[in-house]
């Protein structure tokens, strides 16, 4: 059979190829239009332990889990942390670790410690933590706790800056953006660590000392000037572990106010909320921290 083209043919089926290229366009136009805005809660995480390994420190037993830390607060990202060799006693996570993963599966970012609370290390942990990385999909990056070790000469941190640099390059290989977080006290604002900070993505401000939250804002300006381009995290402790107590609430408003702000500036990406383990002792701190992440949660961010 001859087939006779048309020219009003012709053009009917140019008109339909627009229209379907219209159609089949209009959801990715559509998801960047009506995308939900960004809020505080998404912003905020949990910096978490295995149940009841704080026992060391403050002398209470807790039962909150991780995840049910997370759960409490009503936030959506978490730190999970390895215990320390003096804090394993009272709890650790225990390999395989991606069943832990399951529970936390509804959060938004998890990130896993490669070098622990203490700066506990160890390598078949690192090499199952990296390969446990390809595999869970809300994995999004690795946790350096208690990594530098306040000299500025010697060993300066827990690894060397070429074991660092071999990390990184494993994370690359993934295929996945992840980050490199790293814990970063008031005490090695000014140690000689550019080449270790480099590698590092995310640096996590704190300060122990429930005396010095007033500090806080002296301690940011002082990071923004040393490292004007690195993302930062504030850190805030709900407890005042040298003295066993909850951090006084006054103390406690002023860095999370303080923290506020700097979300809406801009200035930091996110408020990290040390710890489960403390969640469930009675401490003030820990209630009006949850009554106020209920109140502002839902802040839109620009």
């Amino acid at each position: 059979m001859t087939t006779v083209s048309r020219p009003g043919a012709m053009r009917k089926l140019l008109s339909l190829a627009l229209l379907i290229a219209a159609v089949i366009s209009l959801p990715q136009q559509a998801t960047s239009q009506t995308s939900k805005p960004e809020t505080v809660r998404d912003r905020l995480w949990v910096f978490s332990f295995a149940t009841n390994s704080d026992f060391v420190h403050v002398g209470r037993r807790s039962v909150m889990s991780a995840a049910e830390g997370n759960f409490y607060l009503g936030v959506p990202n978490i730190l999970m942390v390895q215990s320390s060799a003096k804090e394993a006693p009272y709890g650790r996570f225990e390999p395989p670790f991606e069943q832990y993963t399951v529970a936390l599966r509804p959060l938004q970012n998890v990130v896993w410690s490669l070098v622990g609370s203490g700066g506990f290390h160890k390598a078949e942990e690192t090499a199952e933590v990296l390969a446990m990385a390809k595999r869970v999909p809300n994995f999004r990056g690795v946790m350096l706790d208690d990594f530098f070790t306040g000299k500025a000469e010697g060993a300066r941190a827990q690894w060397t800056v070429e074991e660092l640099a071999d990390v990184r390059r494993k994370l690359d290989q993934t295929g996945k953006k992840l980050d490199i977080f790293a814990t970063f006290y008031v005490k090695h604002f000014e140690l000689p660590l550019k080449d270790y900070l480099d590698l590092i993505d995310v640096l996590t401000l704190w300060n122990m000392a429930s005396d010095g939250i007033r500090n806080v804002e002296d301690n940011l300006q002082k990071v923004e000037r040393l490292y004007p381009r690195k993302r930062k995290m504030l850190g805030c402790y709900l407890v005042d572990y040298p003295k066993k107590q909850g951090v006084p609430v006054d103390l406690m408003k002023h860095q999370c106010e303080v923290g506020l702000r700097w979300l809406q500036q801009g200035r930091i990406e996110g408020i990290i909320f040390m710890g489960n383990t403390t969640m469930d002792l009675g401490f003030e701190s820990v209630e009006w921290t949850r009554r106020w992440i209920q109140e502002v949660g839902d802040t839109k961010l620009k």
